[in-house]
C-alpha cells in the first residue's frame, strides 16, 4: 500500500507540472524590416544633379511590389511607371491576418519592440516620391520607403508570416557629353526578430533587406559600376531561432546613414543602363505548441493508468 501511494503522489506531481504549464504554452514569433532611402540623387563632377536634358538618350520604368502572406494565404499589388511621367509606384498595403495591425497607409514607422508582439499577419507596404534627377521644374530628390513584417501569436499548426516588398528603377541613357555619376543619398534602415522563450521546435523569425546599385554598359554587357553599402545589406540581416529565443534589432536608435559613391568616367554615346534594387523582407514561423486542453487530457491519462498499475499489483 505505501509503494501504491508514492507511485500515486509521484505522478499527481508529475501531473501538476503538465497542468501547471498550461500558462506557458503560448510561443510568439515577430519580425520586421524597413528600410528608408532618401534625398536619393545623381550628380555630375561638379556635385549638380542630372536633368533629363543632360541625356541624349533616356527610356525606363519605376516598378515596385508588396506582398504579405500567413499560412498559405496570399495579398499582393504591384506598380509600374515610366521614369519621364511624373508618376511613382506607390504600392496600397497588403496584409492577410486575424486581425491586421490597426496602421494606416504609408505608415512606416517601427511597432514597439516586442514583447509584446503586435498580432498573427503578414504585411508590406511601399512607397516612392520624386525622381533621382531633375525633371522639367522638379528638382532631383527621391524617396523610396518599403516595410515588411510578419508575426504570430496564437497556437496554430504551424503560423507563418512572411512579407516581401521592394521598389526598383531601371533605365538605360546616353550621355550628351562624358562624365562621372556620383550616387548621393541618406539611409535610415531598422530591422528586428524576436522569438518568445518556449517556442515551439523550428520556430523562427528572421528579417533582412537589400539595396544595390549597378551600371551595365549594354554594348559589351560589362558592369562598371557596382555599389551596395554593407549597412544596408549583410549588416542588416537578424534571426532568432527557438534554440536562442529574444530579440534582436539592428539600428535600433534610428542612425540616418550618408551615402556618396562616384562611378568612373562614362563615355559620351555610349547606351548604359543604371538598375537600383530596393528590398525588404520578414519571416516569422512557429511551430505548435501544446494547448492548455491538450496538456491538462495528457496530465489526466498519466494519472488514470498509474492508479489502474497500481492497483493491479496491490
Amino acid at each position: 500500500m505505501n509503494i501504491f501511494r508514492k507511485g500515486l503522489l509521484v505522478t499527481a506531481a508529475a501531473a501538476t507540472l503538465a497542468i501547471g504549464a498550461v500558462g506557458s504554452a503560448r510561443a510568439d514569433t515577430f519580425a520586421s524590416a524597413i528600410l528608408d532611402i532618401n534625398n536619393f540623387r545623381l550628380l555630375h563632377g561638379n556635385g549638380a544633379a542630372y536633368a533629363s536634358t543632360d541625356f541624349a538618350t533616356l527610356t525606363g520604368t519605376n516598378d515596385a511590389h508588396a506582398t504579405a502572406a500567413l499560412n498559405g494565404v496570399f495579398a499582393a499589388d504591384a506598380r509600374s511607371n515610366p521614369i519621364l511621367s511624373g508618376l511613382q509606384p506607390d504600392v496600397p498595403q497588403q496584409c492577410v491576418g486575424a486581425p491586421c495591425p490597426p496602421i494606416g497607409e504609408n505608415n512606416f514607422n517601427r511597432f514597439p519592440s516586442p514583447p509584446p508582439v503586435p498580432g498573427n499577419f503578414g504585411y508590406a507596404d511601399q512607397r516612392l516620391v520624386g525622381s533621382v534627377i531633375t525633371i522639367g521644374a522638379t528638382p532631383a530628390g527621391a524617396r523610396a520607403t518599403t516595410r515588411a513584417d510578419a508575426s504570430t501569436d496564437t497556437n496554430l499548426q504551424t503560423a507563418s508570416g512572411n512579407s516581401d516588398v521592394g521598389t526598383s528603377t531601371t533605365f538605360a541613357f546616353t550621355l550628351g557629353t562624358s562624365d562621372t555619376m556620383t550616387i548621393s543619398f541618406d539611409a535610415n534602415p531598422y530591422a528586428a526578430a524576436f522569438v518568445s522563450a518556449g517556442a515551439g521546435a523550428t520556430s523562427n523569425a528572421n528579417a533582412r533587406m537589400s539595396w544595390a546599385i549597378n551600371i551595365v554598359d549594354l554594348t559589351t554587357g560589362a558592369s562598371v559600376f557596382t555599389f551596395a553599402p554593407d549597412e544596408l545589406n549583410a549588416l542588416a540581416t537578424v534571426s532568432r531561432t527557438d534554440g536562442t529565443p529574444g530579440l534582436t534589432e539592428y539600428n535600433a536608435a534610428g542612425t540616418v546613414y550618408s551615402f556618396l559613391a562616384t562611378t568612373p568616367l562614362l563615355s559620351a554615346g555610349t547606351t548604359y543602363q543604371i538598375t537600383i534594387q530596393h528590398n525588404t523582407l520578414a519571416n516569422a514561423l512557429q511551430q505548435e505548441v501544446p494547448e492548455p486542453g491538450t496538456l491538462a487530457i495528457v496530465a489526466a491519462g498519466l494519472l488514470s493508468m498509474s492508479l489502474i498499475s497500481r492497483r493491479r499489483k496491490s
